[in-house]
């Protein structure tokens, strides 16, 4: 006999929780982690009376399922929620509920979240607990920068004449300090001067990058990455034209105010810098870095570097001590000046070979930072060095890739620095969700299997008396 649907209504109770797969990647974040904690961040930006809001971490989870599955718009987002019975519970979301519109995103975002700095709180918060539950360490991290493009069209583009006060390169504050302690220091003064930027008529805040295979208009994304487990601790977005050597230092120096543990670090070659290497240093981190090889460097000419004096060797056993800083006042740039004393030079059998006869002594003009320079190129070559090169491509390239391709991030959506970061800040966001979950549930496994062993259920024995 042919069935056939009778078509008419039932009233069913249905608990949507029990219809949720226990592999499915959101209940497995419901069980890790919970964002209660963002009633308390967004409290102060909303009157005590009125007609009730949308529940705000209903709306911050509808963002996240959105980059943890790449639904780039958010009006198909409100379209999924309403439709997928998983996205649906994980936000909270009766069946007979009604989901917000897509418009209710923006001006949330734009009058309450960017106000209160909501998206960078929750990520501090997120890293904090993964800090406590011991998915971060520090014993070896990496960081880097990334290309991101705006969303801009090449007709857009436009060159701009900006003033920018020109003054010395400054890393961070305390290597600042100690620069402003070395002898021949003096600070260059102030000068304003006028340099063409390109950029975009659509989106002024983003800059142009030509690096390489990168070039276009956009942003530049700075982050670290825990390698114990893959965890991103910070996220930074830059305009594309900042270089990210005169940025990673603050970079990490507020992951540490936070209480991010950093121990070893990784950086590619384009972080080869003096300031960079004592930088890491004073932070109390151990740099590894790529060395740059230099085309007209003093072991050329048969002088070494003595680390303990801090003084250049020549071939014949003369020593250049350090004596000032020069500094180049067109870029602001400083330079450690080594140099013989009284007329050593004068009689030397290799001065033809060495520099110009019209001078008086042979001087070296060095990074500001080269004791820290030559300890950081000591450790290239050596099996911590390659050890760390190796996780800087897992983690550092690793990361970047399955965040343009899975997380919504190939290109900046929408308009402007805040709007970029907060891409970013949820892309990231979705990604640690995701190891941490993997992390955590792998290490309960792990303890439940050891307790198996050491504990192993005691074994029943039936026992058949129907004979007895």
């Amino acid at each position: 006999m042919m069935g056939r649907r009778n078509g008419q209504t039932a009233m069913v109770f249905v608990d949507m929780e029990s219809m949720i797969p226990e592999n499915h990647l959101l209940r497995k974040i419901d069980r890790v982690i919970s964002f209660e904690f963002i009633y308390d961040l967004v409290a102060p930006y909303y009157p005590s009376i009125g007609r009730p809001s949308v529940d705000p971490v209903c709306m911050f989870k509808m963002l996240l399922v959105g980059y943890l599955y790449g639904i780039k718009s958010e009006r198909r987002l409100e379209e999924e929620v309403q439709l997928n019975l998983a996205y649906r519970w994980f936000c909270g979301f009766d069946l007979d509920e009604a989901i917000p519109d897509h418009s209710t995103f923006s001006k949330t975002r734009t009058r309450k979240w960017q106000e209160s700095n909501l998206f960078q709180k929750v990520f501090q918060e997120i890293i904090k607990q993964c800090i406590t539950s011991g998915l971060i360490d520090g014993k070896a991290m990496v960081t880097d920068g990334s290309y991101i493009p705006a969303n801009v069209s090449r007709e857009s583009w436009v060159d701009v004449e900006v003033e920018v006060e020109q003054s010395m390169q400054s890393y961070l504050d305390c290597l600042d300090e100690e620069l402003a302690q070395q002898p021949g220091f003096k600070k260059p003064p102030v000068k304003i001067v006028k340099k063409h930027r390109t950029t975009s008529r659509t989106d002024p805040d983003s800059g142009y990058i030509n690096h390489g295979n990168k070039r276009g208009v956009g942003y530049l994304m700075e982050s670290t990455v825990d390698c114990k487990h893959g965890i991103v601790t910070g996220v930074d977005v830059y305009s594309a034209n900042e270089k990210g050597s005169t940025q990673v230092l603050r970079h990490l120096e507020r992951q540490i105010k936070l209480g991010v543990p950093m121990k070893n670090i990784a950086l590619d070659r384009g972080y080869e810098t003096g300031a960079v290497h004592r930088g890491l240093e004073l932070l109390g981190i151990t740099g590894h870095i790529p060395a740059i090889q230099f085309s007209n460097p003093p072991e050329r000419y048969g002088f070494s570097y003595d680390l303990e004096r801090d003084a250049f060797i020549g071939p014949k056993g003369m020593s250049l001590t350090y004596h000032r800083l020069n500094c180049n006042k067109s870029t602001g740039k400083y330079l450690r000046c080594y140099q013989t004393e009284g007329n050593t030079c004068v009689h030397c059998p290799n001065r033809p070979t060495c520099f110009d006869k019209s001078g008086i002594r042979r001087r070296i003009l060095a990074s500001s930072c080269y004791p820290a320079f030559y300890r950081g190129h000591q450790r290239v070559g050596t099996p911590a060095f390659y050890s760390m090169m190796r996780l800087r491509k897992i983690w550092a390239e690793g990361s970047f890739a399955v965040l343009k391709r899975e997380h919504c991030i190939s290109k900046i959506r929408k308009r402007g620095i805040l709007e970029a970061t907060e891409e970013c800040l949820l892309a990231v966001m979705a990604l640690n969700l995701k190891r941490m979950v993997k992390a955590i549930l792998n290490k309960l496994k792990i303890q439940f299997i050891w307790a198996e062993a050491v504990f192993p259920r005691p074994s029943f024995t039936f026992v058949n008396r129907s004979n007895s």
